[in-house]
């Protein structure tokens, strides 16, 4: 799992054989019954409503940077051992695909953490709590979008759907907060990305994933929900983003297109919600870095020069910014390389 020097272990000779072409599981299982606790068992993590999704297995707690191979698990895959050493790692392994679920997968989950790829039929609501200097939450964004929910006559149950307790990043201003799962609905595609009217709730098609180290599963139904369609007015009509080829014959979320979606919405970020966005907008890229898909320095610079054209680096200076992008890569375990 661990690249070594030269050597093929055991993880990566299993990896890559999941890999060859013909063993992906398409399908996401919909209706499971929840998971059972044996006496003298611990069960496990990942709600079984949610096991037929794709996962990525972590290096480590509390770092979203995958699982690293050696060049021999590529070689035993069959496909050519990328350049860069930050891309030897099972996402890229994997042909950004994941891996399906197992007994073993759902172990290093436990014990390493590591991410679900929703792969356009899963939706995460991602509801952050920001703090003020003192420590007092800046917005309650449950109370919040449960006061949308009873203006469009619906309800904000946690209990109907895989509800997990986030552990937050009390370091740089963000307390506990919740993960919800639903299915995505392909009549209705949403747009990701923090909700207009309260950036605090974000939906995303990828995160992390529950029964992870500090993402302590507080729900988890025999079926998981549609995503309400209140919520999906709150978040907007998707217009898809263009796709482009990752050259290993399937096609997935651009990582250009990627980025310069998420540098429009930090763009369009109104004063006193600036250094918060950037902050979101680090940690997204820093995600895109730590898969492997962008350039640290490149990433690095197109945030802090968009932090330019916000008026932060006026106002609050290089130094600053630049410990808030640092501090949005490190979460997401990515380098961070200093704009030239």
């Amino acid at each position: 799992m661990v690249a070594g020097a030269g050597r093929s272990t055991s993880s990566d000779r299993g990896w890559a054989a999941a890999c060859k072409p013909g063993q992906w599981r398409s399908t996401l299982t919909l209706t499971c019954r929840m998971r059972k606790r044996e006496s003298g068992h611990p069960g496990y993590v990942v709600p079984a409503v949610l096991r037929g999704a794709m996962f990525v297995p972590g290096q480590a707690p509390g770092r979203r940077e995958p699982a690293r191979v050696t060049p021999s698990a590529f070689k035993a895959a069959g496909l050519p051992v990328p350049g860069q050493p930050a891309q030897r790692n099972v996402y890229q392994l994997t042909r950004r695909r994941g891996l399906p679920w197992t007994p073993g997968v759902d172990e290093h989950l436990r014990r390493r953490g590591g991410e679900l790829l929703g792969h356009g039929e899963l939706i995460l609501m991602d509801i952050d709590s920001p703090a003020a200097v003192d420590g007092v939450p800046l917005v309650n964004a449950v109370h919040w979008l449960a006061d949308r929910a009873v203006e469009a006559g619906g309800l904000l149950d946690l209990s109907a759907t895989v509800s997990v307790r986030t552990p937050g990043h009390p370091d740089s201003g963000h307390l506990p907060g919740w993960h919800l799962w639903y299915r995505a609905d392909p009549a209705r595609p949403v747009r990701t990305g923090p909700l207009a009217r309260c950036d605090a709730v974000e939906l995303r098609i990828r995160g992390t994933c529950p029964g992870s180290p500090g993402y302590v599963v507080w729900s988890e139904p025999d079926q998981l929900p549609v995503l309400p369609r209140w919520i999906a007015e709150l978040a907007g009509h998707l217009t898809p983003l263009p796709v482009i080829s990752t050259g290993t014959g399937h096609r997935g979320w651009g990582a250009q297109a990627r980025l310069d979606g998420i540098i429009e919405r930090l763009l369009a970020a109104r004063r006193g919600e600036r250094n918060r966005l950037l902050f979101w907008a680090s940690l997204r890229i820093g995600e895109l870095v730590a898969d492997g898909d962008l350039d640290a320095r490149a990433a690095g610079q197109a945030l802090t020069d968009a932090a330019a054209w916000l008026g932060l680096v006026r106002e609050d200076g290089q130094r600053a910014v630049a410990a808030t992008i640092r501090s949005g890569f490190e979460h997401a375990g990515a380098p961070y390389e200093p704009a030239r």
